[in-house]
């Protein structure tokens, strides 16, 4: 299938564009479009995520003690593709959270920080849409490795476990303008935390030669688990919970040069469980690069 320059050059920037939503989250998500074999990009994101409201079972309220949750986050993100059909993706980042109580008792309770989940994967496209009137499709799985953090606490930096994930991504151009990819998973961790489900849909609208917009929809839906404050509940068995989230988001992408962008983007919690109601914003540099 023929397709445009324009076109063939907005998937080239959606393929690291897309990949900007990760640093917005704990786990990478897996893109259908692949970059050229043997070429590849590296990104730094600073994210900072905020909150002053949380969701105790399914019900929203404000933090304990009107405390404002924070967490302030600097990833580095990598992908490499090494074949026409083959790419490996792999994540780490530090973090630093606080959790610090309203003006009526100002002290703050202890922070942490330290190195948060990490992620490797493997992702293979068994159809690319630029050789068929079929939307790219690829599988991808992944491993994740705990950080160095102490758990049990409502700012800890994440649950603790390592484990594993699958999904399916399905991406597609309607024009040479507009680019829609969907991705459906499944996640599984240790140590007694639930398994997840999640879906990540995207949009990527090209708005100039260097310029483009991304918006962005995430769902994870915990299998089973605890309510914060419910039966067997206590704070030792935070990674027990049943967490569940609804995350809006959206990305400007700007492509300085040949091998230089930066992004910002802003993300909001608009539904969830067990979760806090955060607000996210952030701004990435990225670098492609290749080995030819």
């Amino acid at each position: 299938m023929e397709m445009g320059t324009s076109t063939i050059w907005c998937r080239r920037v959606s393929a690291s564009a897309v990949a900007l939503w990760p640093a917005m989250c704990a786990f990478a998500d897996g893109s259908a479009w692949l970059n050229e074999p043997g070429s590849g990009y590296a990104s730094v994101s600073v994210v900072s995520q905020v909150a002053d409201e949380y969701y105790r079972g399914k019900v929203k309220r404000p933090t304990p003690r009107g405390a404002d949750l924070g967490q302030n986050t600097v990833w580095l993100t990598a992908n490499y593709s090494f074949g026409d059909s083959w790419a490996v993706d792999a994540q780490v980042g530090w973090a630093r959270s606080e959790f610090v109580v309203g003006p009526m008792i100002p002290t703050p309770m202890e922070n942490f920080s330290g190195i948060v989940d990490s992620s490797i994967g493997l992702t293979w496209r068994i159809n690319d849409e630029l050789a068929s009137d079929f939307p790219s499709v690829a599988l991808r799985a992944g491993a994740i490795i705990a950080g160095n953090y102490d758990t049990g606490y409502i700012n800890s930096l994440g649950d603790g476990g390592n484990g594993y994930e699958f999904s399916i991504i399905v991406g597609k151009f309607i024009n040479n303008r507009v680019g829609l990819s969907a991705e459906f998973g499944y996640r599984s961790r240790e140590a007694s935390i639930p398994d997840e489900t999640f879906t990540n849909l995207t949009g990527v609208w090209l708005l100039g030669e260097k310029l483009s917009l991304g918006l962005d929809y995430r769902q994870v839906d915990a299998r089973s688990g605890l309510d914060i404050g419910g039966e067997g509940f206590d704070p030792t068995r935070f990674p027990e919970v049943e967490e569940d989230s609804e995350i809006i988001g959206g990305r400007l992408y700007y492509n300085a040069s040949e091998s230089l962008g930066f992004a910002i983007f802003h993300a909001t919690v608009v539904g969830g469980r067990n979760a806090p109601a955060s607000a996210v914003y952030g701004a990435t540099i990225s670098y492609s690069f290749s080995t030819f």
